[in-house]
This record gives C-alpha cells, structure tokens and sequence, in this order.
C-alpha cells in the first residue's frame, strides 16, 4: 500500500515540475515575442545616418500586371539572302544527285569510285 502512495506523490512531483518548466517556457517566449518586437520598431524606424536614397518606395512600383504582361512570342529564326540561297544551292545538288542515282545506280557509282 505504501509503495503506491510513494508512486503517486512521485507522479505528482512529476506533472508539478512539468507544469512549472511549461509556465517558465511561456514567459520565455513573451520575453522573447517582446525584445522581438522592440527590434522591429527599430528597424523599422532606421538607424541614425542611414542612406534614405536605398530605399525603394513601394507605392512607386508598377502593378505586377504591367510587368509580367509583355507578350512572350515564339523565337523567329532571321536567315540572310546569303544563306537562303546556300541552302537553296545544297538542295538543288542533292535532288541532281539523288535523281542520277536512281536512273544510272550502279554506272554512275562506279565512274565515281574510279575518277
């Protein structure tokens, strides 16, 4: 029967010294919220000798909508008149070339291989 009382009064010194480091926790952090607070009001004030010219006047600024508005068109490829008619050169002997092929094959492949 003893043992049991000795047990609950441990139970109870226990939740008591639980309590108590809960209550002290709480008034740690209402210190902590208030040294806080009075840091922003500094900051928020300024310190003395600061620049004023650094700051960036929110009221200024555009809206968002005006900024990110711009329309974003797909990238366009500029090809000079030089290189158009590159291109258009290559192509023309590659259809000369492939045709020749079809028509004399196996003639055309051996003159080739012989020059």
């Amino acid at each position: 029967m003893e043992n049991r009382i000795s047990e609950s009064t441990d139970q109870a010194d226990e939740l008591r010294k639980l309590v108590n480091d809960v209550e002290e926790g709480e008034q740690d952090q209402q210190t902590n919220q208030e040294q806080e607070e009075q840091q922003e009001q500094v900051t928020l004030q300024g310190l003395p000798g600061e620049d004023e010219e650094d700051d960036v006047d929110i009221l200024d600024l555009p809206p968002r909508g005006n900024v990110h508005n711009k329309s974003k068109s797909p990238m366009k490829l500029k090809i000079s008149r030089a290189s158009t008619r590159l291109l258009a050169v290559i192509a023309i002997l590659l259809l000369l070339f492939g045709t020749a092929f079809y028509f004399w094959g196996e003639a055309l492949w051996s003159t080739i291989v012989n020059m």
